[in-house]
């Protein structure tokens, strides 16, 4: 697999006439890592990965994937190294049938038509969309769809991915099915980046979690304490209480982990049991 390192040196971008939104921001995202980045709407998010992947470019400073840098690697050089599910599945689907949005990427990057095929078969088998194949990509649900992003994501075969929000149309089948491929991608020893507000998932899944606010990374971690910062948990009224901010409510050590958490807090009622 190639090179799948991403790299953010003193990176400083803003919109045009607006003040910026990320300030000498450094970073790095090894292979076999999956980080998560979290934080506030608008802390610029969306616009870090648009810079991983070569879509935006830095105002000052550098980025770079496997060691090429972003502002003067050629598009397809990119396209080989990083790949990107967008937060609005809609706004990447561009073909007609499944089977030709999953195809898309490998045959404009001129693999043999044989080798577009395997993959794409692959993919769809992956996500549960074969009987799917023929089918137009808007006639899927919702959930569909974001698996449809993932299966062009899957048969593109790249070593870097940036994931914007990806489970925030899945049902709980769909969940556990991209859960599972998480999982494995990580055993592969692919570099993962992603987007999550869904906090639990992020515990479940992530085993460093970057905070972004201010312009800048404030905590860099393991989910079971940046999770717990008191900034990102009331960020928003919906934000989910994390298996790890139950514990610290609790008393318990913190956990990722839901049969520790059961085996500590049944420790704990034993406990009470005993001294009444």
């Amino acid at each position: 697999m190639a090179d799948a390192s991403l790299c953010f040196e003193q990176v400083r971008y803003g919109w045009d006439g607006a003040p910026p939104l990320l300030k000498e921001l450094s970073l790095t995202v090894a292979a076999g890592e999956c980080v998560a980045l979290v934080g506030a709407n608008g802390a610029g998010k969306s616009t870090l990965l648009r810079l991983a992947c070569g879509l935006l470019a830095p105002s000052e400073g550098r980025v770079s994937v496997g060691g090429l840098d972003t502002r003067n690697a050629r598009p397809p050089m990119l396209a080989r190294v990083a790949g990107m599910m967008f937060q609005e599945a809609e706004r990447q689907l561009c073909r007609g049938r499944v089977r030709e949005e999953v195809a898309f990427a490998s045959r404009l990057a001129g693999l043999p038509e044989a080798e577009v095929e395997r993959r794409t078969a692959g993919a769809l088998e992956v996500t549960s969309l074969t009987a799917h194949a023929d089918a137009h990509p808007f006639d899927l649900n919702a959930g569909e769809r974001r698996l449809l992003t993932l299966a062009a994501l899957i048969a593109q075969d790249v070593p870097l991915l940036l994931l914007d929000e990806p489970t925030r149309d899945f049902d709980a089948a769909q969940l556990a099915l991209f859960e599972g491929w998480l999982a494995r991608e990580k055993s592969a020893g692919r570099a993962i980046l992603l987007i999550s507000h869904d906090y639990d998932f992020v515990a479940r899944n992530c085993p460093r979690v970057l905070h972004l606010a201010g312009g800048g990374v404030v905590a860099d971690g393991p989910p079971e304490q940046v999770l717990h910062d008191p900034a990102l948990q009331g960020d928003s009224a919906g934000a989910a209480p994390t298996l790890p901010a139950l514990c610290r409510a609790l008393g318990l050590a913190p956990t990722t982990d839901a049969a520790c958490f059961d085996a500590a807090w049944r420790a704990v009622l034993s406990k009470s049991r005993g001294e009444a």
